[in-house]
């Protein structure tokens, strides 16, 4: 077993750790924040209600590895949210071993430019597809965008109801 192998199986064992620690089941969503852009992590906090809503979960879970706050608003479904803080080197384990094998269909990754080939961030630079698109089109596989206030507009009623 080569060093991607020896990659994929630390990155199962951990997630079966994840599984363990935050009792991950299939009434849960997972939200992976990459942090490589803020704004689609962002679009993809303020839709994860929805996204909640189309896999018909209780609740959701949101790992990150930035030093940034992470404020989530506690409306629309979105009271049963728990935040877990992981390194950068684990987050990728996780990522590498769920590219090798989907071990879970309620799990979103917010990586834009890794690995090299991935396009979503391409398609955000270089074409007119805004974030909000990205997030509920591309990341969550939503029918459709919904109507709400613009993103900067929930960003202030998030910021004005969330909970540290």
């Amino acid at each position: 077993m080569g060093k991607p192998g020896i990659r994929i199986a630390r990155g199962m064992i951990y997630w079966y750790q994840l599984r363990l620690l935050l009792r991950i089941n299939y009434k849960k969503s997972v939200l992976v924040l990459a942090g490589e852009s803020e704004e689609l992590d962002d679009c993809c906090i303020l839709h994860l209600g929805d996204f909640m809503r189309r896999k018909h979960v209780d609740g959701a879970i949101i790992i990150y590895a930035s030093d940034r706050e992470i404020r989530v608003n506690r409306e629309n479904g979105m009271e049963r949210i728990r935040k877990y803080r992981i390194s950068k080197y684990r987050m990728r384990l996780l990522y590498d071993a769920y590219c090798f094998y989907k071990f879970y269909d309620n799990i979103v990754f917010t990586y834009t430019d890794t690995p090299e080939d991935n396009l979503l961030g391409r398609y955000l630079r270089e074409t007119k597809v805004n974030t909000e698109d990205a997030a509920c089109l591309a990341l969550y596989h939503l029918r459709r965008v919904p109507k709400r206030e613009t993103v900067q507009e929930k960003q202030i009623c998030m910021t004005r109801n969330s909970v540290k």
